[in-house]
């Protein structure tokens, strides 16, 4: 049994489930991997002993395109391959650019180790040839064009799908390639490339009499070097009524159900041996797909979610507050006419509808992703905040001076709703402090990078254990003339810039609102 000796420069433990993958895969490889987690260790190991491959997971700490460069240097020849997340899309053209034999998504899945295996020891028998024929050539050049059409921001989906069967067709040599949907039993075409007239977008077809069939049912790609051979192929319409004989399909998954179907497909007849290699590159294109499906998913329901919310928000601020303000009018007359203390629990009616409406307006527009952020002096922040809060005989105390990234607008809602929470929950004065969460005292400043935690706390009364959660649901107050937005906006806002919040308890037994993943 051959050994693959592979170095891995990322986080220690990822690796560990690579050998028994491979396992599944084949019985005569097995995996030997070396994991460092910096670059000057990966030269040293490199130097100590050979390696057949190189497998990079980005962290921070990591020079990655540096690495790949200094690699080649020393070894043009050498595989390495990128590990990492398909969202890291700038990141994975520039390794692709810089000479990364190949990119392989790290995903939740059990199969991406299946995957990679699969990369690492193709990568290996492939490397130092050059020949554009290879189909690890052809792999590893379509997926560096893919991450070029994927940084084309200005593309819709329909457009990046109809420009990867352009690749694929045109880098595994297929003359035709098309996407298919498939919804209750039916295969729809969504896009094709190629010269074949007889399909064409929007053409509709029966999934028992597809090859497809044979991709959905086993969720994995299929090949066909020939159906002619097939009695049961040679019935369907794809060879029956279109004349390919040869077919790659790979499944494209959304949401972990099978959305559809990548295909590239011809009239000749190919070796088993090429179909076979060419499988694996036709799943990392639908796998592609169907991460830029789920995208363009996401960016659809968010753009529905705004136009919702900017209605809400045109009716709250519009169609309640005009009637609203004609009733004030009228009250202040009245009580301009007389006096009456009904007409002053009227006015405190009215008084909480115009926060609720300030509150619920607040809620809807403070939610939406801060896109543009600052480096923000919180202690600067917190001492503005301050001195807008009603704070009677209560204290502020600024354990920590730090710096943060994010909206200062929208961060001076959340401390003051945080320190007018903490005021008016409380029968005497208290004392708020803000500082940074599990540092040594030696410096007052917040870490230049990464990520880190910081907390608002006070010596109140505190919320008991099995409310700390509910707290942060809208509408939830203690309070007979509160209107229970208030942490509810602390939430949204928090994240908004990408943190995240916790109610805890302070050391005095009060509230200790931990916020981490700040940057």
């Amino acid at each position: 049994m051959a050994t693959l000796r592979v170095l891995h420069l990322g986080v220690p433990g990822t690796l560990g489930p690579l050998d028994d993958a491979a396992a599944t895969l084949t019985a005569d490889r097995t995996f030997s991997v070396v994991t460092v987690e910096s670059a000057a260790v990966a030269h040293e190991e490199y130097d100590s002993q050979p390696f057949e491959c190189i497998v990079i997971e980005p962290t921070e700490e990591i020079d990655v395109l540096g690495f790949i460069t200094e690699v080649h240097e020393q070894d043009p020849h050498l595989p390495v391959l990128l590990f990492t997340d398909p969202e890291s899309v700038d990141l994975i053209g520039k390794a692709l650019a810089a000479g990364a034999t190949d990119y392989v998504p790290r995903t939740e899945t059990d199969s991406q180790y299946e995957l990679l295996a699969t990369r690492i020891e193709s990568s290996v028998s492939y490397a130092g040839e050059k020949h554009s024929a290879d189909p690890w050539r052809q792999s590893t050049s379509a997926i560096s064009q893919l991450y070029g059409v994927t940084n084309q921001s200005e593309l819709s989906f329909e457009e990046k799908l109809d420009r990867a069967l352009d690749i694929g067709a045109a880098e595994l040599g297929y003359p035709v390639a098309y996407a298919m949907r498939l919804e209750e039993g039916t295969l729809e075409v969504l896009s094709v490339a190629g010269d074949h007239d007889d399909i064409t977008v929007g053409m509709t077809s029966a999934l028992s009499d597809n090859y497809c069939q044979l991709v959905v049912n086993e969720t994995e790609p299929v090949g066909i070097s020939n159906a002619a051979t097939n009695e049961a192929l040679a019935e369907l319409t794809p060879y029956s009524e279109l004349g390919l004989q040869c077919y790659v399909g790979a499944p494209i998954m959304l949401d972990d159900e099978v959305y559809g179907s990548l295909c590239f497909a011809g009239r000749e007849p190919r070796d088993p041996q090429l179909i076979e290699a060419q499988k694996l590159t036709v799943k990392t294109l639908a796998q592609w797909v169907g991460y830029e499906l789920e995208r363009s998913e996401r960016e659809k329901e968010l753009k529905r979610q705004i136009e919702r919310l900017e209605e809400f928000t045109s009716v709250v601020s519009h169609d309640l507050r005009n009637p609203l303000n004609v009733a004030q009018g009228r009250l202040d007359l009245a009580q301009a006419e007389c006096e009456s203390p009904h007409l002053e629990t009227v006015a405190d009616a009215m008084d909480r509808m115009e926060d609720i409406i300030e509150d619920t307006l607040t809620l809807a527009r403070e939610g939406q992703t801060v896109d543009d952020k600052e480096p923000i002096e919180i202690h600067e922040l917190v001492d503005d905040c301050w001195d807008v809060v009603e704070s009677d005989a209560s204290e502020l105390r600024v354990v920590d001076e730090f710096t943060a990234h994010g909206d200062r607008n929208r961060l001076s809602h959340v401390f003051e709703n945080l320190f007018r929470n903490a005021i008016e929950h409380s029968d005497s004065p208290v004392t708020i402090r803000v500082g940074l969460q599990n540092v040594m005292h030696t410096s007052t400043r917040a870490p230049s990078s990464g990520t880190f935690s910081f907390f608002v706390e006070d010596d109140g009364p505190g919320v008991p254990e099995g409310r700390r959660e509910s707290v942060f649901d809208a509408g939830e107050t203690t309070r007979t003339n509160g209107t229970g937005f208030g942490l509810s906006i602390v939430k949204q806002i928090t994240e908004a810039h990408g943190w995240e919040v916790e109610l805890t308890e302070s050391f005095d037994g009060g509230a200790r609102f931990e916020f981490t993943n700040v940057r």
